[in-house]
């Protein structure tokens, strides 16, 4: 076959090609690594409610739910997506690879925005005898065996991490201390209930939703001062414990976004957390705003990385 022939057929052959069309054209697909009504639901649902508020895009919405594996499940149905689909992320993304839990790194996806943070709380049923969070770090310290702590969904999370990290600074060793891991909140608050945990550990808008219901007491929060909405839950701060612990929470893409497609989600994210609506929403959350856009949260990526593994590094 003569040369300008196989041009004119490769040229014709790639013009015939059916091409995707372009993102702000296509449904999008929010994934929730995790159980309905959780942390990462509540972030979808936020970003959902403002791109239709602000008209963003005319296109539907929809999120799915993926359970399973401390979000693994979900972060695995991210990479077999297309560029119109990302998931909601947090350090567990992280701290599930550095344990050994998962073989996926956030080097194989698209950080996309970190959209806000919460802190990071321990409660206790309203009938234990724990009355603070001093209480229990004495009883860790006497036997720390017989003062289990409750977390969920995986361990390596910010709830068992935050918490430790905190009694280290009470001469409480990481590795003397008993964690019970909970498939989900909702079992983490039955297990408290009964008397099989002594405390649980978690973020808290978690923690905010049990309280409503009268059935515990937050005895501590992770935040530099108290919370407005919360002004009688001491920091760890003011109660001797010199930690202060975010939790934050953000989007990823999967890891074969191209630039285009990375920025073209980095614009619609950047306007969501820019919006009159987003304020409402993390007022409504009870959210500190923590947004870092695609570049900053590649950068967070790695510093938290480093700070984990020195974490977990310690004794």
């Amino acid at each position: 076959m003569k040369p300008l022939l196989v041009c004119v057929l490769l040229f014709l052959t790639a013009g015939c090609t059916a091409s995707a069309p372009p993102l702000e054209d296509q449904e999008l697909t929010l994934i929730v690594p995790g159980s309905p009504n959780g942390g990462w639901d509540a972030l979808a649902k936020s970003i959902k409610t403002v791109i239709e508020k602000e008209q963003l895009i005319q296109k539907p919405i929809h999120i799915v739910y993926e359970e399973g594996d401390g979000g693994n499940d979900g972060w695995s149905r991210l990479n077999d997506s297309e560029a119109n689909t990302v998931a909601m992320t947090s350090s567990l993304l992280l701290t599930n690879e550095l344990l050994g839990h998962s073989l996926l790194s956030y080097e194989d996806f698209s950080p996309l925005a970190t959209m806000a943070s919460e802190w990071q709380t321990v409660i206790v049923a309203n009938e234990s005898p724990v009355k603070s969070i001093s209480d229990l770090m004495d009883k860790l310290e006497e036997n720390p065996d017989r003062y289990p702590i409750g977390i969920e969904p995986q361990f390596g999370n910010d709830d068992q991490i935050a918490f430790a990290q905190a009694a280290r600074t009470q001469k409480v060793p990481a590795a003397s201390l008993r964690f019970f891991r909970y498939a989900d909140a909702d079992a983490l608050l039955e297990a408290l209930e009964r008397g099989e945990i002594t405390a649980a550990s978690l973020s808290s808008s978690q923690s905010e939703a049990f309280a409503a219901n009268e059935n515990i007491r937050i005895i501590a929060i992770s935040s530099p001062k108290r919370l407005e909405h919360l002004p009688e839950v001491p920091t760890w701060k003011e109660q001797g414990i010199h930690v202060v612990f975010p939790h934050w929470r953000g989007v990823m893409g999967p890891g074969h976004l191209n630039d285009s497609e990375r920025e073209w989600w980095n614009d619609l994210l950047t306007k969501v957390q820019s919006s009159p609506y987003w304020k409402e929403e993390l007022k409504k959350n009870h959210w500190t705003h923590f947004y870092r856009n695609s570049k900053d949260t590649e950068a967070l990526f790695q510093t938290d990385t480093k700070k984990y593994r020195y974490i977990m590094n310690q004794k």
